[in-house]
């Protein structure tokens, strides 16, 4: 749906949003747990909810907002994309000089209503949070990290980001729309701008399609091909793909649709990426819950190459994949589940004639790699998805892919 298309018909968006803040598991979205800097925004009238999102759409888009001029949510979360990396992009750059590379790639941002703060069980085991490595507990909070980042939007402090927000054209509207000052302070300008990117990300009808082949297939409106159902058939097999007990494509017990993620953590030793700057320096590993980027799990060591479980909704689009993007394409994504263990010397290197497996993480958190279906087999042995298993699950998998130019299904299944 194009942004065009969406500031263009305020009736229907307003009735999108007030269906979709009813969904995600009782009000997911409205539960986040606010910041304390959020919690001090004050909304002193109700805004019609058409002119919040339009606004907040514009903050969204709004490029004005980086130290470049150039930089903005839209371009590290494309429409096209499924609101991830832009297309034939591995890794976003911002700085005032659009010049340094951000580490990780974008992660999509859809479908995260359901998502939780960042939290760990009583068995040690960790969930929800935003992010690949969880260290943000809201969609408000998350925007923080962007806004600030010195290789990202690159502003110096919160009242930086205050002077270009008064700076905008439609200004008067922000204030107006969200019920504060024209003359507030540094700090509620810019907790009121993180609030108005939640908005956005709550109410945008694209955020929650739920549109797809597979929804329809699930509704009973139309029906997979045979290859797609034997790739559904794979995808839920416990000794075969195992994609199910990660990525859930089951119907919840209130009939609600299924996210394609259980909002959980992984480490899946994937192949360390030259592309990556930091990378040049063999003593930097990237370890997701465990540092350096989050600090407060460092002694955690059982979490070092832990990273967010992301949804598989709209994975089509949303190449190369993984947080380090290390793999091109979806059917070399899901080779690599197949032949990590058996064939590893397709995906590592050979040092001193031993397969380097898992090189992107120090030697002594090896590990913490996942080692269930499809994973566990010998080198040599026969791969538990063969290349007919492995076709008939990517076309399954473009079956999860939204029509962003038709109107939103429900949020629960008929």
């Amino acid at each position: 749906m194009s942004s065009s298309r969406r500031l263009g018909i305020h009736c229907a968006v307003l009735l999108s949003a007030l269906l979709l803040q009813a969904c995600g598991g009782g009000g997911a979205g409205t539960g986040d747990t606010p910041t304390a800097a959020t919690t001090t925004t004050a909304v002193t009238t109700p805004a019609p909810v058409a002119n919040r999102l339009t606004v907040s759409t514009s903050l969204f888009r709004e490029t004005a907002l980086s130290a470049s001029g150039r930089l903005s949510c839209a371009v590290c979360h494309t429409d096209e994309t499924a609101h991830s990396t832009a297309s034939l992009v591995s890794f976003p750059t911002g700085g005032p000089n659009m010049d340094q590379q951000v580490p990780r790639a974008s992660p999509s941002i859809l479908y995260l209503q359901a998502n939780r703060p960042f939290n760990i069980n009583d068995n040690g085991n960790p969930s929800g949070g935003f992010n690949w490595d969880g260290r943000f507990n809201s969609r408000a909070q998350q925007a923080t990290g962007p806004l600030l980042a010195v290789n990202e939007m690159a502003n110096a402090d919160v009242a930086a980001v205050a002077r270009k927000v008064r700076g905008l054209s439609y200004f008067n509207d922000f204030v107006s729309a969200f019920g504060i000052s024209a003359q507030a302070g540094d700090q509620l300008i810019f907790d009121t701008l993180l609030q108005a990117l939640e908005t956005y990300q709550q109410q945008d009808p694209d955020y929650l399609l739920f549109n797809s082949k597979y929804d329809r297939f699930l509704d009973g409106t139309t029906t997979l091909t045979a290859q797609e159902t034997r790739g559904l058939n794979i995808f839920n097999d416990p000794n075969k793909g195992n994609c199910d007990s990660c990525h859930t494509s089951r119907i919840g017990p209130g009939r609600e649709r299924p996210l394609f993620t259980n909002f959980r953590y992984a480490a899946l030793g994937l192949p360390r990426n030259s592309a990556i700057t930091a990378n040049a320096d063999n003593n930097f590993f990237d370890m997701g819950l465990c540092g350096p980027t989050r600090t407060d799990l460092t002694a955690r060591t059982d979490l070092c190459g832990h990273f967010k479980i992301p949804t598989l909704r709209n994975i089509a689009i949303t190449a190369p994949y993984f947080h380090n993007s290390s793999i091109a394409t979806l059917t070399n994504a899901v080779e690599f589940y197949a032949t990590r263990d058996t064939n590893p010397s397709r995906w590592y290197p050979t040092v001193l004639a031993v397969v380097d497996k898992f090189n992107d993480l120090p030697v002594q958190f090896r590990t913490n790699v996942r080692r269930t279906r499809p994973f566990g087999q010998n080198a040599g042995d026969p791969p538990a998805l063969n290349s007919q298993d492995i076709a008939d699950l990517v076309a399954f998998l473009q079956t999860l892919s939204d029509e962003r130019n038709a109107a939103p299904g429900a949020a629960t299944v008929p």
